[in-house]
C-alpha cells in the first residue's frame, strides 16, 4: 500500500499575551501552529492503518535530544502506541529522514544519514523484537515539504508563494543555486517581513526530523478518526500555550497517566583506586564502592555515599594496608536537565581508621583515625546515547582539610616478630594517639565507571 502523508498547516501570528489550547498532533513553533494530520486507512473487513510520529533535530546536529522541541512527548506518544497496538500486529516499520534545505548537500546527507542512525538504534534497543520490520528511507533534504508548508502558510501572499514555489519546483535550477536564491532573493513580505528569515525560523526546524510510520493490522472500527478539529483561537488573549496534549488511547479514562521508569540510585566505583599496585605487595586494589541519591529526575542536585574497605595483609613481610573509609558528599551539577551529566562541584566530609605499613625490613608502621572534609570537581560523561544513559564514567579531583591522631610502631629488635609502639619515654606516660597529622590540599581523585541501577515507577506530567 502507498502511504501518502499530507501535511496542513495552520499559522497564526499572535501577540505575546493570553493562552491558545493545542489539540492533539499540534506542534507549537515560535508563534505558529502546526498540524500534521495522518493518512486516512483503507476501509476493508482488514486492512493496514498507519500511524506517525516525528522526532526534531537541532541545526547541524544528528544527536537524539528529548529536550528538543516535543521529541519527548513523540517518544513516550511512541512508545504507547505501540503498545496499544501490540508487537504482533504491527507489519512493518520506516524511518523516513531528512535535513532542511541549507548548507552543503555532502553536509546534508550525512546528516540525514546519521539521524537514520540514531533513530534505527532508537528502535533496535527498546523494541528489539520489531528489529526485522524496520527500514530506513533517506530524503536528505526535504523541498517537498517546504513546498507543502509554503503552499498552505496563510500568512504569506500569493506573490510571495509562487515566488517560492517556482525556485523550488525548477527543474532548470541547481540544488546550490535555488539554496542561493531563497537566501538572498525572496525580499520582504507585508505580513512577514523578510521572507527567507521567516521560513528559516518557522518552518526550517520542523522538517529537520526522522519520521516514523507504524503500519499496522487492526479492526474496522478502530479506524483513525479523521475529524480533528482546528485549535480554537481566543481573540481576547494572544499567548500561545506552550504545553502539547498526547493523544489517549481508546478506552483510557481522562485522569489516568502513564508510568514509567526513572534512575534513583546510581552504584560505582573508582577505577584508579581498584588499579593500586604496592612495590612489595604487588597489584593491593583499595576496594571501593559509592552509590550516588538522584534527588530529582533531572536536577542538578544529589547525594552521595562512599565506602573504602582494603584489608591487604602479608604480616611475613611486615607489609599492610587496612583502611576503613566512610564518606559522604553532596553534589550541584552545573548544567539543568543534563540527566546528572556534565561539570559539577561538590562538598564531601568523611572519617577513617587505618593500619599501614610498608617498611619491609624494620616492619615501621602507623595505626590512627583521621577525618576530613573539603571540595571537589568533576565531569561525567555518558557512555550510551540519550535518552539511554545508564552507564558513565567520571573524572574528579578533591581538595581540603585532613587531619589523623596516629601512633606509629616497629616490629623490629629487641621484639623480632612482636609489633609495639615507637615510644622511648615512661611506659607510664604513653598516651594512645598523641600523635596530630594535618594535611591541607589535594585529598583525592579518579577515574569512576557507574551504572543507574534501581529505578522507581513515576507518572508523566
Amino acid at each position: 500500500m502507498t502511504v501518502i502523508m499530507t501535511i496542513s498547516v495552520i499559522t497564526s501570528r499572535i501577540a505575546l499575551a493570553g493562552t491558545v489550547p493545542l489539540a492533539d498532533n499540534h506542534l507549537l513553533i515560535g508563534d505558529s501552529i502546526v498540524k500534521r494530520i495522518m493518512p486516512k486507512p483503507e476501509s476493508d473487513s482488514m486492512y493496514v492503518a498507519t500511524d506517525y510520529t516525528e522526532i526534531h533535530f537541532e541545526l547541524n546536529k544528528a544527536i537524539l535530544d528529548i529536550s528538543y522541541m516535543d521529541n519527548g512527548l513523540s517518544l513516550l506518544h511512541l512508545d504507547r502506541v505501540i503498545d496499544s497496538i501490540g508487537i504482533e500486529n504491527i507489519t512493518a516499520i520506516e524511518i523516513i529522514s531528512q535535513s532542511s534545505p541549507e548548507g552543503p548537500l555532502e553536509r546534508n546527507t550525512w546528516l540525514t544519514e546519521n539521524r537514520s542512525k540514531v533513530m534505527r538504534e532508537y528502535m533496535y534497543r527498546v523494541f528489539p523484537e520489531l528489529k526485522p520490520i524496520i527500514s530506513v528511507n533517506k530524503v536528505i533534504e526535504s523541498w517537498d515539504n517546504l513546498a507543502r508548508y509554503v503552499a498552505q502558510d496563510p500568512n504569506l501572499g500569493d506573490d510571495t508563494k509562487d515566488k517560492i514555489l517556482d525556485i523550488i519546483d525548477s527543474d532548470q535550477i541547481s540544488i546550490a543555486k535555488k539554496k542561493t536564491m531563497l537566501k538572498n532573493s525572496l525580499g520582504n513580505d507585508p505580513n512577514v517581513g523578510n521572507v527567507y528569515a521567516y521560513l528559516y525560523k518557522y518552518y526550517y526546524p520542523i522538517i529537520r526530523n526522522s519520521g516514523i510510520y507504524i503500519l499496522h493490522m487492526v479492526e474496522p472500527q478502530t479506524a483513525f478518526n479523521m475529524d480533528i478539529e482546528k485549535p480554537h483561537v481566543d481573540e481576547t488573549t494572544t499567548k500561545p500555550q506552550t504545553t502539547i496534549e498526547l493523544p489517549q488511547e481508546q478506552g483510557e479514562s481522562s485522569d489516568q497517566e502513564p508510568l514509567r521508569k526513572r534512575p534513583l540510585i546510581a552504584v560505582k566505583t573508582n577505577l584508579a583506586y581498584d588499579a593500586f599496585f604496592t612495590k612489595n605487595m604487588g597489584w593491593a586494589p583499595i576496594y571501593n564502592i559509592e552509590a550516588e541519591l538522584y534527588l530529582t529526575e533531572n536536577g542538578r542536585w544529589t547525594i552521595l555515599g562512599e565506602y573504602e574497605f582494603p584489608w591487604h595483609t602479608i604480616p611475613s613481610r611486615h607489609q599492610y594496608l587496612q583502611i576503613l573509609n566512610l564518606q559522604f558528599e553532596g553534589r550541584r551539577y552545573f548544567k539543568k536537565e543534563s540527566r546528572h551529566s556534565g561539570h559539577y562541584l561538590s562538598a564531601y566530609t568523611g572519617i577513617n581508621l587505618y593500619d599501614i605499613c610498608f617498611d619491609r625490613r624494620g616492619g615501621h608502621g602507623y595505626q590512627g583515625e583521621g577525618f576530613g572534609g573539603g571540595l571537589g570537581y568533576g565531569y561525567v560523561l555518558p557512555l550510551g546515547k540519550k535518552p539511554d544513559t545508564r552507564w558513565k564514567l567520571e573524572f574528579f579531583v578533591k581538595g581540603g582539610l585532613y587531619m589523623t591522631f596516629y601512633d606509629a610502631y616497629d616490629a623490629g629488635s629487641p621484639f623480632a616478630g612482636k609489633y609495639y609502639y615507637d615510644w622511648i619515654e615512661d611506659p607510664n606516660l604513653f598516651i594512645k594517639r598523641n600523635n596530630i597529622f594535618r594535611w591541607l590540599g589535594p585529598t583525592g581523585g579518579g577515574i569512576s565507571i557507574s551504572y543507574d541501577l534501581i529505578n522507581k515507577k513515576v507518572k508523566d506530567k
